[in-house]
């Protein structure tokens, strides 16, 4: 085997193939696709990671809402969750409020969400997405969204107004504002793009006193020991809470994304996988010349007692060597496409938070999509090859040193 790969290799980097013909031209497009195959992948399980880490980092694995009515004992109700769920490792309640938001003259529509610090720090991972100030919470200080900051131009250190509107007591079709000022004492890059636009965190105190709804809250955060058994938690929750709760994971409150996401990768690995084949069967035409000019070399390997059998697999070899090669430089390529990628995302807004949900994303080369990628590649070079392959091995001796 050895040896027939050692011939392959010869009659394959010789002088006509390396400098004449289509050769070069048609293994440089197998190399580009390969490279743009490993770079198109790295993005998408990029994409899906970057928003995942969003989710669980921001909401957690699971998120409970009462519908209809706030929850009122926190005490009862995360003994019933932990008692209902025993995969739960850590709860934190929270409540939120449609609220405005008022800062030197201009005003936007926020989501005021309240939260408990000591028990959010357990559930969520926001302390990494800290992009300036610190993550300090208490009735007169916030934390606010990245696009929000941009938005207004605020500062850390700077005073807010949060406005609330309330249903007045004797008629429910009127309102009146309840307002107060708050410090920012951080500003956090919460992964969506939405969420950096509108999300404002406080203290959940601050909430209900601004709202007027005592010591009840909105639900909970959920996180559990092992985020991948989300799916099976939230059944088991939904069946034992009934219908009076809310329960969604971190993938049902973006299902429809994550489902088109996994749509757009098979159509983008078929698309691009398109440019190896068109590659490959380059690579065939150019063996069809090849063993054209090589037939004397192939009857004088048939003269030394070599059989179809052997020729062919000397052919097929030049096909896996051709496939090896491809992919190796093919990886090579697609890793400095990522990193190119990265670097220009880091200096230029290549993504729209608005149309995407999440404005930069971590590329990820995964080793099952390198596994898929190379075996593909290889197992096209082989069917590319097997025709001439074929073609070769049928030659008579008597024929090849004639035309020799």
């Amino acid at each position: 085997m050895k040896f027939k790969f050692w011939i392959a290799y010869r009659l394959l980097f010789s002088r006509q193939i390396l400098f004449g013909g289509s050769a070069p031209l048609a293994f440089a497009s197998l190399v580009l696709g390969v490279a743009a195959l490993v770079a198109s992948m790295a993005v998408m399980s990029g994409y899906v990671e970057t928003l995942k880490s969003a989710m669980t980092d921001v909401t957690g694995d699971i998120q409970v809402v009462r519908r209809g009515r706030l929850v009122d004992d926190w005490a009862q109700f995360s003994k019933k969750l932990r008692t209902t769920e025993p995969r739960i490792q850590a709860l934190a309640r929270f409540g939120y409020a449609e609220s405005i938001l008022a800062h030197k003259g201009q005003v936007s529509g926020v989501l005021f969400q309240g939260v408990e610090l000591l028990d959010l720090k357990k559930v969520l991972n926001l302390e990494k997405r800290i992009k300036s100030g610190a993550l300090t919470l208490n009735e007169e200080q916030i934390v606010i969204g990245l696009g929000l900051a941009k938005k207004f131009n605020i500062q850390v250190g700077e005073k807010i107004f949060i406005v609330v509107p309330l249903a007045t007591p004797f008629d429910s079709s009127g309102f009146r504002r309840q307002s107060k000022e708050f410090t920012v004492t951080g500003i956090l890059d919460f992964g969506k793009n939405e969420w950096n636009e509108r999300l404002i965190l406080g203290d959940l105190k601050s909430l209900q006193g601004l709202t007027e709804i005592g010591d009840r809250y909105t639900g909970a955060f959920i996180k559990l020991l092992d985020r991948n058994d989300s799916t099976a938690a939230v059944t088991n929750l939904m069946d034992q809470l009934g219908a009076g709760y809310s329960v969604m994971d971190w993938y049902e409150v973006n299902r429809n994304l994550f489902e088109a996401v996994s749509i757009e990768r098979a159509v983008i690995f078929i698309v691009v996988l398109l440019i190896v084949i068109v590659a490959a069967f380059n690579i065939s035409s150019t063996l069809y010349v090849f063993i054209r000019q090589k037939y004397s070399d192939i009857a004088i390997l048939k003269a030394l007692g070599l059989s179809r059998k052997k020729i062919r697999t000397i052919f097929l070899g030049q096909g896996l060597i051709v496939g090896a090669l491809g992919t190796g430089l093919g990886f090579f390529l697609g890793y400095l496409l990522c990193v190119g990628f990265m670097y220009l995302q880091n200096h230029f807004a290549l993504i729209s938070g608005s149309v995407y949900k999440i404005d930069k994303i971590q590329t990820q080369i995964r080793w099952l999509d390198l596994s898929v990628i190379g075996f593909s590649t290889i197992v096209i070079c082989l069917i590319a090859t097997y025709s001439p392959a074929v073609k070769g091995s049928e030659l008579e001796v008597v024929e090849g040193l004639k035309n020799g």
